[in-house]
């Protein structure tokens, strides 16, 4: 991934997708360039963190104009670091849902976060594309298994032709967690040390990816960890909650 700037705004792309998968259209936010006052400079697109409404509207309205698409376009889930999955063909904002799954061109679907990953999952064959919010909750319960099967179930996808792309995220030297949590996970992704746990989320996202049959070449990762990059992420747990949220967004622009 690298970070582009434009239009007062700084956003991570990965160039390669332009060659692997032309239509497809991913962008993560960084926290540069919007309107949002200190804690939550400048680009939160989140309330629930005590921002103000004003602010966190003219954040969103700005995005949707950096992007190009209308704001009834847009798909956001309510988030509640569970497994479940939508299959959604317009925009709007859905309860008890952590992930979508579309196959509607100019539908976004959008993902909030501040240390959790966006993971998103192209199939080019099918033209279908899925967005997941994954926590350390969402992994061990399973979201990506889960949006695989569907993938799989619903859409016919192969996953060796499919492509994975996760955003910054927290990395293994931030997420520090207890041993019960620690137990959820396999060891290759734990590790222990001066007696703290410590867990690599992006590694954990990684293995189950390669795990229902995505090819480790397929799937492109961020290397930008929320917690150390202070400049350009905002993170829950460096900042103890006094943070605000970015949006990655992906979507399918229609064929010409």
């Amino acid at each position: 991934m690298i970070w582009i700037e434009k239009s007062g705004l700084k956003v991570g792309i990965f160039p390669a997708l332009e060659v692997i998968a032309p239509r497809l259209h991913i962008y993560f936010f960084s926290r540069n360039g919007g309107f949002s006052k200190p804690p939550f400079d400048s680009l939160n697109i989140s309330t629930s963190t005590g921002d103000t409404t004003g602010p966190v509207r003219r954040n969103r309205d700005l995005i949707m104009e950096w992007i190009g698409m209308e704001k009834r376009s847009l798909a956001e889930c309510e988030q509640i670091h569970g497994s479940g999955i939508r299959t959604v063909s317009r925009g709007g904002s859905y309860r008890g849902t952590d992930g979508f799954i579309t196959s509607s061109e100019n539908t976004g679907l959008a993902i909030s976060t501040a240390d959790c990953c966006p993971v998103f999952i192209y199939s080019p064959p099918e033209d279908v594309l899925a967005a997941l919010h994954v926590g350390r909750k969402g992994a061990a319960a399973g979201i990506i298994p889960t949006a695989m099967e569907r993938l799989r179930t619903e859409f016919r996808i192969s996953p060796p032709l499919s492509v994975a792309v996760t955003g910054p995220a927290i990395c293994r030297r931030c997420y520090r967690i207890n041993g019960r949590i620690a137990s959820e996970f396999s060891s290759e992704v734990v590790s222990e040390r001066e007696g703290e746990f410590f867990l690599d989320l992006p590694g954990a996202v990684r293995h189950q990816l390669t795990k229902e049959g995505i090819p480790q070449g397929n799937i492109f990762s961020s290397p930008v960890c929320t917690s150390c990059d202070r400049e350009s992420c905002f993170s829950h747990r460096r900042d103890r909650g006094r943070t605000g949220r970015h949006w990655s967004v992906a979507f399918m622009r229609e064929r010409h």
